[in-house]
């Protein structure tokens, strides 16, 4: 009984469900670019097209490990720039926005010094698909939020 889910294991399905995350990423990209561009457009379009590099770069990566390192770092920006944009707009509730400028932080940081350290590139990659999947659970968790109270 094997007691992990990961490339060597199951490809085709490891490899369905990556598509199928990172293709779910493309509606909430959407979503926030429309809330973006309402208060900031140089942002909406960094925040987008950064958003749409993070999904392309994770995909790839994910086939091949000598991409996460980009993938980091692409996915670096992303954060870092719509947890910007939250913090200081609360296009989204606040809340979400420091935690995801420090998220990008360390990505960016984790990209730049990944092979001075000879970190592992699989370890780093399990890990960030871990925090972009929670991270993915509070954006939900607030847009939901935030719709609620619109309802209202």
């Amino acid at each position: 009984m094997a007691v992990s889910f990961g490339q060597g294991f199951f490809p085709d399905w490891y490899f369905l469900f990556i598509a199928l995350g990172y293709g779910l990423l493309l509606p909430v990209l959407a979503v926030l670019h429309v809330r973006h561009a309402a208060v900031r457009q140089s942002g909406a379009v960094l925040g987008t097209s950064a958003g749409t590099a993070a999904i392309t770069v994770g995909l790839a990566a994910s086939a091949n490990m000598e991409l996460v390192v980009a993938a980091l770092l692409v996915r670096g920006i992303w954060w870092w720039t719509i947890g910007k944009m939250w913090a200081e707009t609360a296009v989204v509730p606040r809340w979400l926005g420091l935690p995801t400028m420090a998220i990008g932080a360390v990505s960016i940081v984790a990209a730049v010094i990944s092979a001075p350290l000879a970190m592992s590139a699989a370890t780093l990659w399990t890990v960030e698909r871990l925090i972009l999947g929670i991270w993915s659970l509070a954006l939900a968790f607030a847009l939901l939020r935030t719709r609620e109270l619109s309802a209202r």
